[in-house]
C-alpha cells in the first residue's frame, strides 16, 4: 500500500512511536504468513520463528512425535536488556529518530495486518485492541469493509493453515513410535506445501 492511499489505521499505527504492541503480543502467524516471509527474505523459517508447546487442542498446533504433545509457531523476540517489559518482536526496528517500525513491511503476517480487528459469530466487526497501550482504538479509526476483508483473509489463511497441519500430523502418526521430528523438518514440510499450492497443486486432505 502506498503512502498516498494508507487507510487511517495504517497512518495511526505508522505515527506511534513505541508501537507497545509489537512488545506485548505473542504473534501467531500462518504457514502462509511463514512462507511469504521465509520466500521473499530468503531466510530459513526457524530464523525467525520459535515454537512453544500448546497447552489445549488447537487447528494449527502440530506433533513432533507421537505423544498427545502440540506445538504452534510464534514470531522470535530480540534479545533484550530490558527487565520491565517484554522483549520486541524479532522484525520491530528503531529509528534514529526514536520511531519503531515494522521491517516486513507488506509481508506482515496477516495477524498484524488486521489488529485490533475481530468478527464476532454473529459478523459484526468489533475492536480488540489487546497489547496496545498507545492509543484508545474505537470505530471511526478504520475502514469497516477494509477490516472485514483482512479478518476474512486471515480466517481462510487459518483455515489453509489447519489442514496442512492435519497433513503433517497424519505424518507423524504414521511413522515408528521412536520416531523424533524437529523444527527445521516441519518447517521444510510447510514451505513444500505452499510451494505446491503456489504451482497450482490442490490442496490435498490428510489422512487420519
Amino acid at each position: 500500500m502506498s503512502v498516498g492511499t494508507m487507510s487511517r489505521k495504517e497512518d495511526l499505527w505508522l505515527a506511534c512511536k513505541p508501537k507497545t504492541c509489537c512488545y506485548v503480543a505473542t504473534v501467531i502467524p500462518t504457514g502462509r504468513d511463514v512462507w511469504r516471509i521465509s520466500r521473499t527474505l530468503q531466510a530459513p523459517p526457524w530464523t525467525f520463528l520459535r515454537y512453544f508447546e500448546s497447552p489445549e487442542p488447537r487447528r494449527d498446533a502440530f506433533a513432533l512425535d507421537g505423544s498427545d504433545r502440540r506445538f504452534r509457531l510464534a514470531l522470535a523476540k530480540q534479545p533484550s536488556r530490558r527487565k520491565k517489559t517484554p522483549p520486541p518482536c524479532i522484525f520491530l526496528m528503531r529509528t534514529n529518530g526514536g520511531h519503531h517500525r515494522c521491517s516486513l513491511g507488506d509481508l506482515r503476517p496477516a495477524s498484524c495486518r488486521s489488529f485490533p480487528s475481530e468478527v464476532t459469530q454473529g459478523g459484526v466487526l468489533c475492536l480488540n485492541p489487546i497489547g496496545c497501550t498507545c492509543h484508545e482504538w474505537n470505530l471511526s479509526d478504520v475502514d469497516v469493509a477494509q477490516e472485514r476483508a483482512l479478518v476474512e483473509t486471515r480466517q481462510q489463511d487459518g483455515a489453509e493453515y489447519a489442514a496442512i497441519v492435519a497433513r503433517w500430523n497424519a505424518r507423524v502418526a504414521a511413522a515408528s513410535d521412536d520416531a523424533r521430528f524437529d523444527l527445521p523438518a516441519y518447517c521444510a514440510f510447510l514451505l513444500g506445501a505452499y510451494d505446491a499450492l503456489a504451482a497450482g497443486a490442490p490442496l490435498e486432505p490428510s489422512r487420519e
